[in-house]
């Protein structure tokens, strides 16, 4: 197996290549690039936000976006969003540049005695110093949300907010147009959601359990295996508590499906 940790060895990480998220189991721009196609837009999204690391105690401050300054434009069938001016995703995961430390904005701060012990052995042992640039690119991205998925593991965190990550990381690989890496990643997010399905309690994160049944839905049909997506799909669709926006976007999920299943099997069928 691809050693999916790559990046971190330049944050001084080694023997991560056997290393198991789930116990079952491109043209890069430029940060001159961005800035120039963003220009003075992005200026007006961004801001420091400050924030205290629960590790190590070094106050430091990441770029934040500020709240609607950027416009949604159309949301993926896996309900990946596109905004106009920037990605909000660049900007989720926070990495304190000292001790190593990464994880979501929104649960930073959340760390107990037991985890924090099992990262200062795990994560700060072993993690080398990195500044990252004021605007992130999607590569910039990746290293952030991968390390955030160590600390996750290092935390032994449950298998839903593993598989958010990694849905995550699958989303800045398709900005990158590098498909085997989403893959590999959407892979890892159906795994993690199927077990946090069956014995984790819902929310997880901003995701309700119709949600997560859509999304696993979606990923088995990226994977066409489209009874299954059917089932799931079928089941967001019947649920008498499920939302009209998630309804809509189920009934369309299921022609998506039901047209790409009758085209595998005219395929299958001419190829005979």
């Amino acid at each position: 197996m691809d050693n999916v940790f790559e990046e971190l060895k330049a944050l001084g990480f080694r023997n991560l290549d056997k290393i198991e998220i789930f116990a079952s189991d491109v043209k890069q721009k430029t940060t001159d690039e961005l800035q120039k196609k963003q220009g003075i837009a992005l200026a007006d999204i961004l801001y420091d936000k400050t924030y205290i690391c629960p590790i190590c105690d070094k106050v430091f401050t990441s770029k934040a976006i500020r709240s609607g300054k950027n416009r949604l434009m159309s949301v993926d069938t896996d309900l990946k969003p596109k905004y106009d001016t920037v990605n909000p995703s660049l900007y989720e995961c926070i990495v304190c540049p000292k001790c190593g430390y990464a994880a979501l904005s929104k649960i930073f701060s959340s760390v107990s005695p037991k985890q924090m012990g099992w990262i200062k052995e795990q994560i700060c042992s072993q993690y080398k110093e990195r500044n990252y640039p004021e605007v992130l690119t999607n590569k910039d991205a990746v290293e952030r949300y991968k390390l955030a998925l160590l600390n996750a593991m290092a935390k032994k965190v449950k298998d839903g907010e593993k598989a958010y990550l990694c849905l995550k990381i699958a989303w800045l690989y398709r900005e990158l147009e590098d498909s085997d890496q989403e893959k590999t990643f959407l892979k890892y997010a159906l795994t993690g959601f199927l077990n946090a399905y069956n014995h984790e309690r819902f929310p997880i994160f901003e995701l309700d359990e119709l949600t997560v049944a859509y999304i696993i839905a979606d990923l088995y049909r990226r994977f066409e295996e489209y009874d299954k997506a059917l089932q799931w799909v079928g089941y967001v669709i019947l649920e008498k508590s499920v939302s009209l926006r998630l309804k809509t976007r189920g009934l369309h999920l299921k022609s998506l499906i039901r047209e790409e299943k009758m085209s595998k099997i005219e395929t299958q069928n001419k190829d005979k």
